[in-house]
């Protein structure tokens, strides 16, 4: 299981200020309706003053979507690639929300995806956030973290009313499509747990600005905001046996396209580079990050610091092989063979 440092993340940064260039939506944005009797509209508020129970989430404050508003515009925000989010390495692959990296940067995502929809012309949704009042009480199980799931200590997404209903968008719980609130929270959420809905901020101090603060992108300064966990869900992927350019390219995992072809086993193996986790520090468990490796078949030989074995592979598919051996720092050459078929010999470094 991992378990986020910070919850699941907190943008430090400015606002980027990015002006995107976002296709208005076809749905037609009704007036909103006037919170002049909400109680929430009175001046600043904090997720601390605010918070309360699932019961007393004062509904008729949150802005009110249509159903046809409520499909389109969850596809909006899970499917729209942006110029704006993609990182300086990869100046020609604009990127999603990063919606797979679910360990980390709820509090990124939730306002990238309010910036998309005010800009696209909905009603500015807004944010429905949920504390425990454990240490990392909230626990997602999740297909897109290597571990199986994540725990955080609150999480946030943007909610909307329709037809009396908080509705959760958030593809990073579940990207079918839009959530009634009890649902998204029986995901996640197993004991007690602080609420509140918030207008203006998605971070934990905030919630309501003295005036309504204007929707704007998340961070994209290096080491801060959102361009973070771009990079941590790039290397989630690989972690995970995935081909980024393919998953955060056209082929997300609700995509529905086609399989990848099976590797070959007449073929070599490939290696690319070696992780243990997030970051980029090698230690344990060693993971192999390549292609062409075919489970029964591949094998993985390790030489240097006194040792030349063939490493036990934890598991393997055709883009990754997990090695749960704890191996003594130092310098290696790891060769990943099928049959007669050698790789190239890489350089491994433990930290």
């Amino acid at each position: 299981m991992a378990v986020a440092s910070s919850a699941c993340g907190v943008d430090e940064g400015p606002a980027s200020g990015a002006d995107l260039d976002i296709e208005p939506s076809d749905v037609g944005a009704p007036l909103e309706e006037s919170h002049s009797s909400c109680p929430l509209t009175d001046g600043a508020h904090s997720f601390n003053e605010l918070k309360g129970s699932l019961e007393n989430l004062p509904v008729d404050c949150v802005p009110s979507w249509t159903e046809a508003q409520l499909s389109d515009g969850f596809q909006a925000i899970r499917d729209t690639r942006l110029q704006a989010l993609a990182l300086p390495d990869q100046p020609d692959f604009p990127r999603r929300i990063p919606w797979l990296e679910p360990e980390n940067g709820c509090e990124e995502r939730a306002p990238a995806a309010v910036y998309i929809l005010h800009e696209s012309g909905y009603p500015t949704p807004w944010y429905a956030r949920v504390q425990s009042r454990e240490n990392a009480g909230l626990t997602l199980v999740t297909e897109n973290e290597p571990d199986g799931s994540v725990s955080w200590s609150h999480h946030v997404a943007p909610v909307v009313r329709v037809g009396g209903q908080l509705m959760i968008l958030d593809p990073a719980i579940d990207p079918g499509g839009p959530l009634p609130i009890a649902t998204w929270l029986s995901h996640f959420v197993a004991g007690e747990v602080d609420m509140a809905v918030c207008r203006d901020r998605a971070d934990e101090d905030g919630c309501f600005d003295a005036v309504p603060a204007a929707p704007s992108l998340p961070s994209m300064v290096p080491s801060q905001g959102i361009r973070g966990k771009l990079i941590t869900e790039w290397r989630v992927q690989e972690l995970l046996g995935r081909d980024p350019y393919r998953v955060l390219g056209d082929c997300p995992p609700w995509g529905g396209c086609p399989a990848e072809p099976a590797a070959d086993p007449s073929s070599p193996p490939t290696i690319g580079r070696f992780a243990s986790g997030r970051d980029e520090f090698v230690w344990y468990p060693l993971y192999v990050i390549g292609d062409n490796f075919v489970e029964g078949l591949t094998t993985v030989r390790i030489e240097g610091n006194g040792i030349d074995a063939l490493a036990p592979i934890s598991r393997i598919n055709k883009r990754r092989i997990l090695i749960e051996e704890q191996y003594p720092s130092g310098v290696y050459q790891v060769t990943a063979s099928n049959g007669a078929q050698a790789s190239q010999t890489m350089t491994l470094t433990i930290d």
